[in-house]
C-alpha cells in the first residue's frame, strides 16, 4: 500500500526523505529546545484534575478526566534523547478526555546524559509510585495498564522484562525491540531514518548494553509471564518488522496479543490526531481495547 494522503503531506512538509543533517547532542538539544517551545504554544483541553507530582523523585504529571477513573501509566517516545511531558502534553491531554483513562506521564531522564539504565528506573519507580499512591489522588489503580510509543514503548517492555508482574496490560505503539534487528532501507523516510534510530541506540545503551533483555527486549529469553499486549506497527516505519516479530514472540510465548498494523501510516503518527485521522481512530480503538482488557480482568 501507499502511504497515506496525510502522511505524504506530512513527510512533504517535514522536508528531506533522510531526515536532515545527522543527530548529535547539540542537534539534540536544540530539538528539544524548540519542541518544549512549540508544545507550550498549542491549545489545550481542560480535564478535571492536572497535576504535577513527584513520584518518589521522578516528576511526572497526573491527567484525571473524572473522579475514580482508571488510570495507566503514559511513557512518551523520543528516541530515549527527546521529548518530556510538556511536548506530550496536548496529546496525553486528548488521550485522557477521550477515552475516560486517566494517565500519569512520566519525565523519565533523557540518553546521551543518563544513559540506560536511567529512563528505565524512572519508569519502573514511576509505576510503583503509582501502585502504592494513585488512590490519594482519586484514581482506581485495581488494574493498571502502561502505554508507550517508541522509545517509551522500549520501556513499557523493557519494565516488563525486569518485573512481569508490576504491569497489568502494555500497550506498545511502534516499539523499538531489537538493536540488532536490520532495518529496511525501503521503509526510511523523515519521520525516521535509519541513521538517526542507530545514534539514539548508541546514545541510550551504548555497545553490547544495548544486547541486555531489557533494552533488546527481543531478546529476552522468556516472555511467557508477560502481561497481554496491543502492539501497534505503521506499514512505512523502519521499526515496523522488529515490532511485528516482538508481537510474535509474545504470542508464541502464550502471551494474549493484538497485533495491528496502521496501513499508510508513518512514525510518530500516534500523538498527532489534530494531522492524521489514523491516529483519532487509533486513539478510540486504545481506550476500547483497554476497557475491554479491564473489564474480562475484573470479571476473572
Amino acid at each position: 500500500m501507499t502511504l497515506h494522503p496525510q502522511a505524504r503531506a506530512y513527510l512533504a512538509a517535514l522536508g528531506s526523505d533522510d531526515g536532515g543533517p545527522p543527530l548529535d547532542l547539540e542537534a539534540v538539544r536544540d530539538i528539544r529546545a524548540q519542541s518544549r517551545a512549540a508544545a507550550l504554544e498549542q491549545d489545550r483541553i481542560g480535564l478535571d484534575h492536572v497535576a504535577d507530582v513527584d513520584a518518589d523523585g521522578v516528576p511526572c504529571r497526573l491527567y484525571r478526566p473524572r473522579l475514580g477513573a482508571p488510570v495507566a501509566l503514559y511513557v512518551h517516545g523520543g528516541g530515549w534523547v527527546m521529548h518530556d511531558v510538556e511536548t506530550h502534553d496536548v496529546f496525553c491531554r486528548y488521550l485522557a478526555h477521550v477515552t475516560g483513562w486517566a494517565l500519569l506521564s512520566v519525565d523519565y531522564r533523557l540518553a546521551p546524559e543518563h544513559p540506560f539504565p536511567a529512563g528505565l528506573d524512572d519508569v519502573e519507580r514511576a509505576a510503583r509510585w503509582l501502585r502504592a499512591n494513585g488512590r490519594g489522588h482519586r484514581v482506581d489503580t485495581d488494574w493498571v495498564p502502561a502505554i508507550g510509543d517508541s522509545a517509551g514503548a522500549n520501556l513499557v517492555a523493557g519494565l516488563c522484562v525486569r518485573d512481569p508482574a508490576l504491569l497489568d496490560h502494555q500497550v506498545l505503539l511502534y516499539p523499538v525491540t531489537d538493536r540488532r534487528a536490520d532495518l529496511d532501507p525501503s521503509l526510511e523516510n523523515a519521520a525516521l531514518g535509519i541513521d538517526d534510530m542507530t545514534w539514539m541506540w548508541e546514545a541510550y545503551a551504548p555497545g553490547d548494553r544495548a544486547d541486555e533483555p531489557e533494552v533488546s527486549v527481543l531478546r529476552a529469553a522468556d516472555l511467557a509471564e508477560h502481561p497481554p499486549a496491543v502492539v501497534v506497527t505503521c506499514e512505512h516505519d523502519v521499526l515496523r518488522d522488529q515490532g511485528e516479530a516482538y508481537a510474535a514472540a509474545l504470542a508464541d510465548a502464550g502471551v494474549q496479543v493484538t497485533a495491528h498494523r496502521a496501513l499508510g501510516m508513518i512514525h510518530s503518527f500516534w500523538r498527532q490526531p489534530a494531522v492524521f485521522d489514523a491516529s483519532r481512530a487509533l486513539v478510540v480503538a486504545v481506550g476500547g481495547w483497554l476497557d475491554t482488557a479491564r473489564s474480562t480482568a475484573r470479571e476473572a
